[in-house]
């Protein structure tokens, strides 16, 4: 296991137990560079969930901010993206958002958490950032919820281009059949780890040099 599979496990764990997930709300909500961003991702929940962004808690650098839905009732994190920002010159001129994201299992988030991830990403990320998916860093689902967030990115009139790691090439889907012609790649056990397509607001994507340098 990468290290940043054990990280997303160990994040993943201790979002899951109760006294952890509430102490960490408070570390979020207590941050000096929290900012309530409900409006700009377009969420309309129960008065008792705010959507925040937090800045600089992870260190002094620019390169990573957090994303949280917190129930303020219960003091608890409900949904949570751990944001890394990476320039990829060969794709655009934006910076490249990595997602890690994680999302409460229990019932009662249910409805806050409709269509949460599609928020944060394609609402308001995107508006900033061109978004990098991969499904191995998806804790939520894999193969299924990447091939889902393209679907929507489709959905939505964004521009989507799958990654293919064997040419460093980036091939647009322009259209859900164009999606769906990808199915057996989505689905493929031995393609898992080369799952990745970058959302933007923009077609100007020429090609992906992944040699991620740090903001």
């Amino acid at each position: 296991m990468s290290l940043a599979a054990q990280e997303r496990s160990a994040l993943s764990a201790l979002l899951a137990r109760t006294a952890d997930n509430s102490a960490f709300y408070t570390l979020l909500t207590a941050a000096d560079g929290v900012r309530e961003i409900n409006e700009l991702a377009g969420l309309k929940a129960d008065p008792r969930y705010r959507l925040v962004r937090v800045d600089r808690r992870l260190g002094p650098a620019k390169s990573e901010f957090e994303i949280a839905l917190v129930d303020d009732i219960e003091m608890s994190v409900a949904f949570y993206d751990k944001v890394t920002l990476v320039r990829a010159p060969g794709v655009s001129s934006r910076l490249l958002a990595r997602n890690s994201i994680w999302r409460s299992a229990s019932s009662r988030h249910s409805l806050a958490l409709r269509d949460i991830s599609q928020m944060v990403l394609f609402n308001y990320i995107v508006q900033y950032y061109d978004i990098f998916l991969a499904a191995d860093t998806m804790t939520d689902g894999g193969n299924f919820n990447w091939h889902r967030h393209v679907s929507r990115a489709i959905e939505k009139g964004l521009y989507a281009f799958v990654y293919h790691p064997t040419t460093q090439a980036l091939q647009s889907i322009p259209t859900q059949g164009a999606l769906n012609d990808l199915q057996d790649l989505a689905w493929s056990d031995a393609d898992h780890e080369g799952l990745r397509a970058v959302i933007s607001l923009s077609p100007m994507v020429s090609r992906l040099e992944i040699e991620d340098k740090p903001v």
